[in-house]
């Protein structure tokens, strides 16, 4: 869950956390006319969706940045193995708060539906030519997962940090952390009796090829299972406030499949909440 707040040199006309381009809240709005409540609420509704922008978070790697004050995010996307649709919002001073739905194949040709709650907050905010760190707690299937085999029930937490070089050309971020699978699970064909602990990690990079394109790739996994990777380009779209990602994830162990194409796209709203408690 993932959304810069950073601001770089107008020259630049983007926002770091991937190159994303400034939306300027003063162009995005609309005023009411005599037209009546319909352009009103047309209006309204341009305005909170173009403000800010976000990130398609199928990448399993997440960034120490969260959603702006006061604003929320929607990201959704689809893929050959797992789709999901995961909104966030900071309704309080630092903590952003995600409540997500996802639809995981089964491997008989249906998918499962799964749930997610997630809360992250920053320890020390991502600025370009600068550091970040965060702390993410969830329970349910990790969105973000090397292997998305879990159930409501399931615990899971992680530290993500980036660092930004080359005026946000370059960002580099990378996780670890750690999950619990509750007792009477089932993975790899058995019963837990009493619950499985594992670690986590995961290396991303992110390389700013124009203003509008960003190449990205990582690789992550889990301590049972050989390292997955995904690689993509991702685009931007700063007047619509809106980002989309093109994927492909494999993986480097011979009995388990990576994610295939994905799809995602995020849309990112100003300030709706008012003041953040």
């Amino acid at each position: 869950m993932e959304v810069s707040s950073r601001e770089v040199p107008d020259e630049r006309g983007v926002q770091a956390g991937s190159a994303v381009g400034v939306t300027r809240g003063g162009d995005a709005r609309r005023r009411a006319t005599s037209r009546g409540w319909l352009s009103a609420a047309v209006s309204v509704i341009a305005a909170t969706m173009l403000a800010t922008p976000g990130f398609a978070q199928q990448w399993d790697v997440d960034d120490a940045e969260i959603v702006d004050r006061g604003a929320c995010q929607v990201e959704a996307w689809h893929g050959e193995r797992a789709s999901w649709i995961l909104p966030a919002c900071q309704p309080f001073r630092n903590v952003e708060i995600s409540l997500g739905a996802g639809f995981i194949d089964a491997g008989d040709g249906h998918r499962d539906v799964e749930y997610a709650v997630e809360v992250k907050t920053l320890f020390r905010a991502l600025a370009t030519n600068s550091w970040g760190v965060g702390l993410v707690v969830g329970i349910g299937p990790d969105p973000s997962a090397a292997e998305i085999d879990g159930r409501f029930g399931d615990l899971y937490a992680f530290v993500p940090a980036s660092l930004s070089l080359l005026d946000d050309g370059l960002i580099l971020h990378g996780n670890v952390g750690w999950e619990w699978e509750r007792e009477g699970h089932e993975h790899d064909g058995h019963a837990l009796d009493d619950g499985e602990h594992h670690i986590t990690w995961g290396l991303r990079s992110d390389v700013a090829l124009t203003e509008r394109f960003t190449l990205i790739g990582e690789i992550f996994g889990e301590d049972r299972y050989l390292p997955a990777f995904q690689v993509g380009v991702r685009t931007h779209f700063p007047d619509a406030g809106v980002e989309v990602d093109l994927s492909w994830g494999g993986h480097t162990q011979d009995d388990l499949q990576g994610g295939g194409f994905t799809v995602g796209v995020a849309l990112v709203s100003g300030r709706i909440f008012g003041e953040a408690l």
